[in-house]
């Protein structure tokens, strides 16, 4: 198969896009910045395997222009950013990038990697990552987890259009529970930047940031080399389901909140 990863400096998407090589794939790897590309590119050399390296700065159109002109049976959308902060207190501004990235762009990198299949008559598959935490009102968090919210919604209504069509192309959404990747620690640390300082959350930052990283460090699953293995597994698949959580164990917290939330 022939995969094109989007957001694979490093984490789940680089240890992924290693097992795809693994298997005897061609792999395309897309990372945000020239300085990961170096840094990407020397990391494959010493891992000693070959992927095709690419930079893709999602907010960028002129790099999008890659989805139009390689060829790929697996299109995974993997890149996110996370925003901390009050939602009282956040400019405007601040939540608007969190969903240019995670949704807006994201949804420009779903629409041109569908028409790249329908153009060359495939039956490609197109992966998406949400998060978990889109069904949780997560204090200080939630302009990262209310952009997953809306993420994922747009690819479950993008499934059932593909289902009418009765189209050749699938879409699957993966939400992911909370790995420990370094990921949710950027997001509790990078709030204060985004709080006014003569603000009541301000003053309160320090205690909030310990309670965060407490919970995460109870939450966190350190298997990303199984996790890997699993997404490989799970996008190889002859019938490949819609929805793909990880880990299961967070999985069935997600379905029982889902089922009794108010």
């Amino acid at each position: 198969m022939r995969v094109l990863i989007i957001g694979g400096a490093g984490g789940i998407a680089y240890l992924t896009a290693k097992r795809f090589v693994e298997c005897g794939d061609m792999v395309y790897l897309g990372v945000h910045t020239d300085s990961q590309l170096d840094m990407v590119k020397n990391k494959n050399k010493l891992d000693g395997i070959f992927m095709h390296i690419f930079k893709i700065d999602i907010l960028n159109d002129k790099d999008l222009e890659i989805l139009d002109k390689i060829e790929y049976d697996i299109l995974w959308s993997h890149a996110g950013i996370g925003i901390g902060g009050s939602l009282l207190y956040m400019d405007v501004e601040h939540l608007k990038s969190n969903y240019d990235v995670n949704v807006f762009c994201t949804m420009k990198v779903v629409q041109r990697g569908y028409k790249n299949m329908i153009k060359r008559n495939i039956s490609g598959r197109i992966f998406v990552t949400s998060s978990m935490a889109r069904c949780l009102p997560f204090p200080f968090l939630s302009s990262y987890t209310s952009s997953k919210a809306s993420l994922s919604m747009l690819v479950r209504t993008i499934n059932e259009e593909l289902h009418f069509l009765k189209s050749s192309i699938s879409i699957s959404l993966i939400e992911l529970g909370a790995y420990h990747t370094g990921f949710n620690q950027v997001m509790i640390d990078n709030k204060e930047k985004y709080l006014e300082e003569d603000s009541l959350f301000y003053k309160r930052v320090s205690s909030i940031n310990r309670l965060q990283r407490n919970v995460f460090r109870l939450m966190e699953d350190d298997n990303i080399d199984k996790l890997s293995c699993n997404l490989v597994k799970q996008m190889k698949r002859k019938r490949v389901k819609f929805l793909i959580r990880y880990p299961k164990a967070q999985s069935v917290f997600t379905k029982i909140y889902d089922i009794f939330k108010i």
